[in-house]
């Protein structure tokens, strides 16, 4: 009985492995939909890079955080490959997420804390579908790219930005600056 049931995995073995051809998986090293770098600067020395505080990036659409109170220089979020826009919430000095602490309005006041600040943030672009191949069938190349920025009822807490480059076809260079 071994024996056969032996044999029986030997050859669906073999047929799901002669089953997947060489072609049939996306190597990682393939370019694919490209994501959206955005570097941070410093509003007063231009130049130098500057990591905003506990940065937290949110989807407001699918109610979804991307990045929790990371503290870099750039970041790499995605862009909607259905639709011509995607709009985040990017806060600064964002909170910890207690879900024991419904309100903090009975915290004591301590002047060290720092404010949560969060501006709203729209990219509107156009999309092509590029056919990559077979086992990665198709990326989408992001053009005329383009940025509103909302600060909402805060002061904004991103002074200025400046599209690096309109075209967002890969992840080697940053595509947007942001000053603050």
């Amino acid at each position: 009985m071994n024996k056969i049931f032996l044999k029986i995995f030997l050859v669906c073995f073999g047929v799901l492995v002669s089953g997947c051809q060489r072609d049939d998986l996306c190597p990682a090293s393939t370019d694919t939909t490209p994501l959206l770098i955005i570097k941070f600067f410093d509003i007063e020395e231009p130049e130098e890079t500057r990591s905003p505080t506990n940065l937290r990036v949110w989807d407001t659409e699918r109610d979804t955080i991307l990045l929790d109170r990371v503290n870099v220089d750039s970041i790499m979020i995605p862009l909607k490959t259905f639709e011509n826009n995607t709009e985040y919430a990017f806060t600064l000095n964002a909170r910890e997420i207690d879900e024991d602490d419904e309100d903090d309005e009975d915290d004591e006041d301590d002047t060290n804390t720092l404010i949560p600040n969060t501006d709203i943030l729209r990219f509107s672009y156009g999309r092509e579908q590029v056919y990559v191949n077979r086992a990665c069938a198709y990326k989408v190349i992001y053009s005329d790219l383009r940025l509103n920025i909302d600060a909402g009822d805060d002061e904004a807490w991103i002074q200025t930005y400046t599209i690096e480059q309109t075209e967002v076809e890969d992840e080697t260079n940053r595509h947007i600056s942001i000053f603050y």
